[in-house]
């Protein structure tokens, strides 16, 4: 019965093949913002940047009416991306000032679906398009500073281009490099060159933060008994994944 299993598989992995190809490269280039919203930390964008290339594989032999229009598309983007963030604590007369400027290797695996608009001449197209990606953290810039007044620890007064190192100034050893996130966007296509408008949701807390408030949370709501103790410690008190905001322009060409 297995065999069996392993043979119809493979048999429907070679049919699916056979009826599918890669039939369009191209490359993109993209601008916007990006910002990383968290709940302890106000933050404003910093600008996002984009390039990158990539391929368009279809099923046009299937026997579906659509089978022109669906596509599947991955390659390779250099993501810039990042926040501005402060934090104002007026009962400490504390004030926090800062930012990260990241950058990511991302692979994008894109389910799209192209229309060719029949009111236009040939060779105008909308697209609608989503998927998800995997970041990879390449290197970046952080810059953290807190001036705190009545309060001289070194905990509470530091500047990371001052009184830090240069692994202090490193983004990625603070932040995690792994990240995950899912595109959703429109286009318009002229002939080979394409317009788009994209959001890239992040979904992975970029860093991990002990919850300070998790202990009375759970004296206040919840029977302690019930939560263990590495529950407790797997609490993580910083939310903030990436959130961006792109327009791109970009061109392509057929696969003869």
């Amino acid at each position: 019965m297995k065999k069996f299993v392993a043979i119809l598989a493979f048999a429907v992995l070679a049919n699916i093949s056979a009826k599918a190809q890669f039939v369009r490269y191209g490359a993109s280039l993209a601008n916007g913002v990006s910002y990383v919203a968290d709940d302890l930390l106000t933050s404003s964008p910093i600008f996002a940047f984009t390039v990158g290339g990539y391929v368009d594989y279809m099923f046009t032999e299937w026997k579906n009416p659509w089978s022109e229009n669906i596509y599947l598309r991955t390659g390779l983007n250099i993501n810039r991306r990042g926040t501005n963030f402060s934090q104002d604590l007026s009962h400490m007369t504390s004030i926090r000032r800062g930012y990260f400027h990241n950058w990511y290797a991302q692979i994008p695996v894109i389910f799209g679906f192209r229309y060719e608009l029949p009111q236009l001449a040939a060779g105008n197209y909308i697209n609608f398009f989503f998927g998800p990606t995997f970041n990879v953290g390449l290197f970046g810039r952080l810059w953290d500073r807190q001036v705190t007044l009545r309060m001289p620890q070194y905990s509470n007064n530091y500047d990371t281009y001052v009184t830090g190192t240069k692994e202090d100034r490193a983004s990625f050893k603070h932040l995690r490099r792994i990240d995950a996130s899912i595109i959703l966007g429109v286009g318009y296509q002229w002939h080979n060159f394409t317009f788009d408008v994209y959001m890239d949701h992040g979904f992975v807390a970029l860093m991990k933060r002990a919850d300070v408030l998790a202990p009375y949370d759970v004296a206040q709501n919840l029977n302690e008994d019930n939560m263990t103790e590495s529950q407790k410690a797997d609490r993580n008190a910083y939310t903030g994944t990436n959130q961006t905001f792109m327009i791109s322009i970009g061109y392509q060409l057929p696969i003869q």
